[in-house]
């Protein structure tokens, strides 16, 4: 926390050396009586890992909420956040001008006063996971690719609430491949697909580079929900391939159309941009050019 710089972007905080301090209180409105909330965000960029804090409430009751936010957007203050909720005792949730619930369970009424909770969320693609003291208490997918953001936490209490040992691990974005496993594509892949992704910082992948026991069905869909993007040759008509852009569409995973040039594009999947290219070393370089500049708007877009 010390080489985070922070910004109450609402509600009341104290720094008090490596704790910040969320100063809780009872607020009005129209004769009613509610419990202060508050946004508080650091400087540090995120697009996906793991973030985790220690939470603990002084004087804990129905209302008392303490969330790490993951995704914070400061043109509309809209948010992604996940942790010890006031509508249940965990839950993944967002606020788009109204509280959407993703995920979550457990009695609220089991918080307990001055005891230190570690929380911590895992962000993988679309996929989700919410911590509490080392035990896995929740997951779920969002139907939503978001882009990088700063982070922070946010809650809402009559009391004082402390946040400690705030801590951000990421993890380079991961792009999944989908292609026909074939010498011509192969070169494709790793001549320029592998190459701009390494020059992008995205761990790359494609199915056949993953050696595991299991379904190998259960292995693409995995990839593709902790990918980030997905990119697809759809040059020749391949089952495979289209399931797998179908499931993706699906998930709102961006997903990037690369075809060879004079591709005749089938009827459902013509009306998506797709880069066409020439399977030459003039080709590959212009697809060079075209695939970099998908893969940046991409990840700096919300897709969903």
């Amino acid at each position: 926390m010390k080489h985070l710089n922070w910004i109450p972007v609402s509600g009341k905080v104290e720094f008090i050396e490596d704790k910040i301090v969320f100063k809780g209180a009872q607020a009005s409105h129209e004769g009613q009586t509610f419990p202060a909330v508050g946004s508080i965000i650091c400087n540090h960029r995120f697009s996906g890992g793991t973030i985790s804090a220690n939470i603990c409430f002084s004087a804990p009751d129905e209302k008392s909420c303490c969330d790490l936010i993951f995704f914070f957007d400061p043109k509309t203050q809209f948010t992604y956040q996940a942790g010890i909720s006031n509508e249940c005792l965990f839950a993944v949730r967002s606020w788009e001008n109204k509280w959407v619930f993703h995920a979550g369970g457990g009695p609220a009424e089991s918080l307990e006063a001055n005891r230190i909770y570690h929380v911590s969320v895992s962000v993988r693609g679309s996929s989700i996971t919410l911590m509490i003291d080392g035990v896995e208490v929740c997951s779920t997918e969002l139907n939503i690719s978001l882009p990088p953001s700063q982070v922070g936490f946010f809650c809402r209490d009559y009391s004082d609430v402390e946040v400690s040992n705030f801590d951000i691990k990421t993890e380079a974005p991961r792009a999944f491949v989908v292609m026909q496993f074939s010498s011509l594509y192969n070169d494709v892949y790793i001549e320029v697909i592998k190459k701009i992704c390494d020059e992008l910082h995205i761990d790359v992948m494609r199915i056949d580079e993953k050696a595991a026991p299991g379904l190998i069905i259960s292995d693409i869909t995995r990839a593709i929900k902790d990918a980030k993007i997905v990119i697809a040759d759809i040059s020749p008509t391949n089952a495979n391939v289209f399931y797998e852009v179908g499931y993706s569409h699906a998930l709102n995973k961006p997903t990037i159309l690369i075809a060879e040039k004079e591709t005749k594009l089938p009827f459902d999947v013509s009306p998506f941009r797709t880069i066409f290219y020439e399977n030459s070393i003039a080709g590959k370089s212009r697809l060079e050019e075209g695939l970099k500049a998908h893969i940046i708007a991409s990840l700096s877009e919300i897709k969903g």
